[in-house]
């Protein structure tokens, strides 16, 4: 039997998520659910982000129920689970409300706007015993998983640095400009740059302190942020990310991992994207990655868990809410100047 899913928020995001859905034969797409009537009508033409994923445009909803209130669609018995792609402040309420209406839940990162309701989104899964996976689809992007494989399997040694970088023009796309809201977004800090703060624990594990400083804007969000990642035991860890650029600025993400006996890089604007400088021959290697998309490869993974009965161990739900732990000690620390403990 296909687990049944409907997709709330049609932005950017949800739009991507909703293409995805046809190229995974085990999930079957229901329903939608949006506040604004153009979205309803398949009208995506404002569904702009920082990547264009080609999922803005004219679609034929037709054969799916529409809901403007999220409170219909969750007493919907035909849905099974719910894909979250709203703004980062409705992410944990939202979550709450499906998990005690008995669905399984897949939300958007990061997380939660802060720890402690991403706490309270754990709990709710855990009480409702269903499943909550979140959306950081770095753990399931070819370069990122060929990078971590290559550190699992030691073939060059241990780690002896790393840096993570992610940038973009300032968003003035989102929906009543929510992204520059700090209170509602995070900031660029929690947004964006969470994605990098949470590859820096999957490879690393949870640091111990941060050390950061940061570009602030007139609101008090963190446009621009540089932090160290400290470890009792461990490499040199960095990452940068910031949206403080003009509109003509590219997106890019970027990752460099400095081995014993070679160095990785990755970058978004070069091709072939991933280059691997052995030490030992003194050659460039350029890995071939797999032609998958890691939106589609994240709800498959999310599907499979709730087919077989699994949690979803690449994305534990502890580890996506220890990513906004990280977050809020690397904005502390960028705040105070000084170095500052993480705290879970």
């Amino acid at each position: 039997m296909k687990v049944r899913v409907a997709v709330v928020g049609l932005g950017m995001m949800g739009t991507t998520h909703f293409k995805c859905y046809p190229d995974i034969p085990e999930a079957e797409l229901v329903a939608v659910c949006d506040v604004d009537p153009k979205k309803l009508e398949g009208d995506w033409s404002g569904a702009a982000g920082n990547i264009d994923t080609g999922a803005a445009q004219k679609t034929d909803l037709s054969g799916l129920r529409r809901y403007a209130d999220i409170r219909k669609l969750l007493r919907d018995n035909e849905v099974d689970a719910v894909d979250i792609c709203l703004p980062t402040f409705l992410h944990a309420p939202t979550a709450v409300k499906a998990l005690k209406a008995g669905k399984h839940v897949i939300c958007e990162k990061p997380m939660a706007r802060t720890f402690r309701e991403a706490r309270k989104m754990v709990a709710a899964a855990e009480k409702a015993g269903r499943l909550l996976c979140i959306a950081h689809v770095l753990r399931f992007w070819p370069e990122y998983l060929a990078i971590k494989e290559m550190m699992d399997s030691g073939r060059y040694g241990r780690v002896r640095s790393a840096y993570f970088g992610r940038f973009s023009a300032t968003p003035m796309w989102s929906w009543e400009n929510w992204l520059q809201d700090p209170a509602r977004s995070g900031s660029a800090v929690l947004d964006l740059h969470v994605h990098d703060t949470d590859m820096v624990q999957w490879f690393f594990g949870r640091p111990v302190r941060v050390t950061s400083s940061g570009t602030f804007d007139s609101s008090g969000g963190a446009s621009h942020i540089l932090s160290t990642f400290q470890y009792d035991k461990g490499p040199v860890v960095a990452a940068e990310g910031g949206w403080d650029f003009p509109p003509s600025f590219p997106f890019r993400m970027s990752a460099r991992v400095v081995f014993d006996t070679a160095a990785v890089e990755f970058n978004t604007l070069r091709a072939p994207t991933l280059a691997v400088h052995d030490g030992k021959t003194g050659k460039v290697e350029y890995p071939a990655m797999p032609a998958v998309n890691g939106y589609t490869e994240e709800l498959r993974y999310f599907v499979g868990c709730i087919a077989a009965g699994q949690p979803p161990a690449r994305v534990p739900p502890a580890d996506a809410a220890a990513s906004v732990a990280i977050v809020e000690a690397e904005m502390k620390a960028a705040l105070k100047g000084k170095s500052v403990k993480v705290k879970l």
